[in-house]
């Protein structure tokens, strides 16, 4: 459909501030029901309670919107436990969702952000874009033939690549962006002495898997005696990287819930939502994303770009 990037803008805004507007006013009836409890009179006027609730939202919405843009680095360094020919940088990102807040002025901004960063890999860890093939434009398209990394962009689909059952379309238009697209394949760089392993992504968060090759049948692909670095959209589990003996993986698709208090939601809900867990050997990694999806707001959670050091 050619609805006005506009006309989106402001409904997804519009439903921001009526949630927290609905959330302050929920708390104030909270209130007021809890000094009703105690045969007391809550002294502060509806209309007040109206005003109050308004400014702080307005307050939030404006904050949340030119916070969601306020990109941060977050650095990790990491020791594997097997050998590599030669420390590397991994730069990753996940959640662009072109289409949705991302323009291509924005975008290209983060890629000259990201190759400032001088990476030896990029991975982009799915949602791409965030609906159609239409939305990623020449000029998105310029923008990512831009990264520059030692050995090269991987990049894996994520659940909004397949919303618009134009995947082949899609998958066409990373890979004419210079991408490496691994859907259930591996890549192995030999410089490194690592593979990598990019998974088809889950096409919804609560899949049993059957849309795509299960750990099992990749294995054979990867040699568990050396490091390994997975791909994979939904951070589901950690029991598939450690079945195959991998030293890295890197998720997206949380977006660590986006705005309070969905993200206390949101952590309930994953191994990790944001960040690195470490179990054992496996170092796994979850980034908030770079993108949004939903209301251009993030509060309580951050757009980021993971820069992961791996030394020997």
């Amino acid at each position: 459909y050619n609805i006005p990037k506009l006309f989106i803008l402001i409904s997804y805004l519009i439903l921001g501030f009526s949630f927290y507007l609905i959330l302050f006013l929920l708390i104030f009836n909270i209130i007021s029901s809890v000094y009703n409890s105690f045969g007391k009179t809550f002294t502060l006027s509806e209309y007040k309670q109206g005003i109050i609730s308004i400014c702080i939202t307005s307050i939030l919405v404006i904050y949340g919107y030119y916070h969601s843009h306020d990109t941060i680095n977050k650095y990790y360094t990491i020791t594997l436990n097997k050998d590599i020919n030669k420390p590397f940088r991994i730069v990753a990102l996940a959640d662009i969702h072109i289409g949705s807040d991302m323009s291509a002025k924005r975008l290209a901004k983060e890629v000259d952000k990201i190759n400032e960063l001088k990476p030896d890999l990029v991975i982009i860890s799915g949602d791409i874009i965030d609906y159609a093939v239409k939305d990623y434009t020449h000029s998105h398209k310029e923008a990512l033939k831009k990264l520059k990394s030692t050995y090269g962009v991987f990049a894996v689909t994520g659940n909004h690549e397949f919303y618009s059952n134009e995947i082949n379309d899609i998958i066409r238009e990373f890979k004419e962006s210079n991408m490496i697209v691994l859907r259930d394949e591996v890549s192995y760089i030999n410089d490194l002495g690592i593979y990598i392993l990019g998974r088809d992504s889950l096409r919804y968060t609560n899949s049993d898997g059957s849309e795509r090759s299960s750990i099992k049948e990749l294995q054979p692909l990867v040699d568990k005696n050396k490091p390994i670095i997975i791909i994979d959209h939904i951070p589901k589990n950690i029991y598939d990287g450690k079945y195959i003996n991998a030293d890295i993986q890197i998720s997206g698709h949380t977006h660590d819930g986006q705005i309070f208090p969905i993200n206390l939601i949101v952590r309930q809900m994953y191994p990790i939502s944001t960040g690195m867990l470490k179990s054992d050997n496996f170092h796994f990694f979850v980034t908030s994303g770079l993108g949004l999806w939903g209301p251009p707001m993030r509060i309580g959670t951050d757009s980021e770009i993971l820069v992961i050091d791996v030394n020997k």
